[in-house]
C-alpha cells in the first residue's frame, strides 16, 4: 500500500500546502521545530535534512516531552512548530502545540483527522490521509495495528511541507521546485523495488533471529531515524530487546557489546556517513558479528563487507528512509509470525490497558514557563 500511498498524495498535498503558507510573510518563518513521539518522532528525524534543505532554515526535530516541558519556554520568535501525532491523541504532543501555540508560534497538526485533538489544536492542519492505526471496533476496544504506512504519510506530510515552505521563503526556485517533486514522484517505484526484495530476503533469514542473539541497529543523518524505527518494529513486533546506534557512537558504547552473538544491522545508502559505516561493520566482523547491510544495489564494497545483504534502488539520501525502512517492517513481521509472538504484547490486556493510559490519558503542563 505505501508506494500506492505516496503516489496517490504527492500533488494533492502540496496544492494544498502552497495554499497554507501563501499568506504568510516569508520573514516570519525563522525557526523550525518539529515535535512527537514514537514513529512521529521518527519522522521529524527522517525529514530533517530534506526539510532544512528545502527551506534554508535549520529545522530540528524534538521528542514531544523535550520541547513542552523544557524547551517551549524559550521558543524564539517567528517559529513554526509540527506537532506530528497519527491518531492525533497523543498527550505530550498535543501539549508541546498548544503550548507553542499560546506563546505565538505558527503551529501545525501533523495527522490523519480534521476532528482530533491535535488537529483542534494546533492552527493549521496537514492532513495525512492514511488510515489510523488505532482503530475503533464495533463494540469499542480498540486495536492497534503496526505503525508502517503511517510513517510513511507522517514523513512525506513534512517533505512536502518543506517544499512549499522553502518556495515561499524564496529558498527554491521553479527548477528547484520541480527537481523535489520529480524526485517523490520517483519515489513509490523505488518503494515498491526495496518491498519486493525486502519481503523475500527476510522470510528466508528470520528464523536465524533467536532469542539467544542480540540486535544492534545502526544509522546516520536521515537514516538514524530508519535505525530508531527499526528498533520500534522490534520492540512492537517482537517485544524484543534491540540496540539502537547512531553511526559514530557504535564504536563508542555498543562494540562493547558485539560478540558473536550480535547481529550488527548497519543502515548503509550513499552518502556522508557510507566510509564510516563501512569502518564499523569491519570493527564489528572482527568481533565476530554477523553483519547484515541495507545499501545501495551495485555497492560492492558494501557487499563485501557484510554477510547479508538487502539491495536497495537508487534514491536521494535525504529520501532514503522512505526505502531503507522496508527491511525492519519484514523482518519483524516474519520473525513474530515463525515465532508465534503476539504484536506489541497486547495478548495481554494488562500490558494494553497501562499502555493506552501512559500515552493517550497522561496529564497535561498547564502553562509553557521553562522548568527551573
Amino acid at each position: 500500500m505505501q508506494p500506492g500511498f505516496v503516489r496517490d498524495n504527492v500533488d494533492a498535498m502540496l496544492d494544498f500546502m502552497r495554499g497554507v503558507v501563501a499568506p504568510r510573510e516569508p520573514g516570519t518563518l525563522r525557526h523550525g521545530f518539529m515535535i512527537g513521539c514514537g514513529d512521529s518522532y521518527c519522522a521529524a528525524l527522517a525529514a530533517r535534512q530534506h526539510m532544512s534543505l528545502a527551506t534554508g532554515r535549520f529545522i530540528e526535530p524534538v521528542e514531544a516531552l523535550e520541547f513542552s516541558r523544557y524547551l517551549v519556554g524559550h521558543l524564539p520568535e517567528d517559529s513554526f512548530v509540527f506537532g506530528i501525532s497519527n491518531s492525533g491523541t497523543v498527550s505530550r504532543t498535543i501539549e508541546g502545540v498548544r503550548l507553542a501555540r499560546e506563546r505565538g508560534a505558527w503551529t501545525f497538526g501533523v495527522t490523519v483527522s480534521a476532528d482530533n485533538r491535535l488537529a483542534r489544536t494546533a492552527e493549521t492542519l496537514i492532513k495525512v490521509n492514511a488510515t489510523p492505526n488505532i482503530k475503533e471496533q464495533p463494540d469499542g476496544t480498540r486495536v492497534v495495528t503496526p505503525g508502517t504506512i503511517t510513517y510513511t504519510a507522517s514523513m512525506l506530510g513534512l517533505v512536502i511541507a518543506g517544499i512549499a515552505l522553502g518556495e515561499r521563503i524564496g529558498n527554491l526556485d521553479a527548477a528547484e521546485v520541480a527537481a523535489l517533486v520529480a524526485d517523490l514522484h520517483a519515489l513509490p517505484d523505488a518503494m515498491a523495488k526495496a518491498d519486493a526484495v525486502s519481503g523475500t530476503l527476510a522470510e528466508a533469514i528470520a528464523a536465524s533471529f533467536t532469542k539467544d542473539r542480540k540486535t544492534v541497529i545502526l544509522g546516520g543523518g536521515p537514516n538514524y531515524a530508519t535505525a530508531y524505527f527499526g528498533m520500534a518494529k522490534w520492540f512492537e513486533g517482537l517485544t524484543r530487546p534491540c540496540h539502537l546506534s547512531e553511526l559514530e557512537e557504535w564504536a563508542h558504547e555498543h562494540y562493547f557489546i558485539t560478540d558473536e552473538m550480535t547481529d550488527t544491522i548497519i543502515i548503509l545508502p550513499p552518502g556522508a556517513g557510507h566510509d564510516r559505516g563501512l569502518e564499523q561493520a569491519q570493527a564489528a566482523r572482527e568481533m565476530g558479528s554477523r553483519i547484515i547491510i541495507i545499501g545501495e544495489e551495485g555497492d560492492e564494497e558494501a557487499k563485501a563487507a557484510c554477510d547479508i545483504f538487502f539491495a536497495m534502488p537508487p534514491v536521494p539520501e535525504t529520501l532514503s528512509p522512505f526505502v531503507y525502512k522496508a527491511p525492519f517492517e519484514y523482518l519483524s513481521c516474519h520473525i513474530s509470525d515463525k515465532q508465534g509472538i503476539a504484536f506489541l504484547g497486547f495478548d495481554n490486556r494488562k500490558r494494553q490497558e497501562v499502555n493506552f493510559r501512559q500515552i493517550f490519558n497522561s496529564a497535561q503542563k498547564a502553562e509553557s514557563g521553562a522548568a527551573a
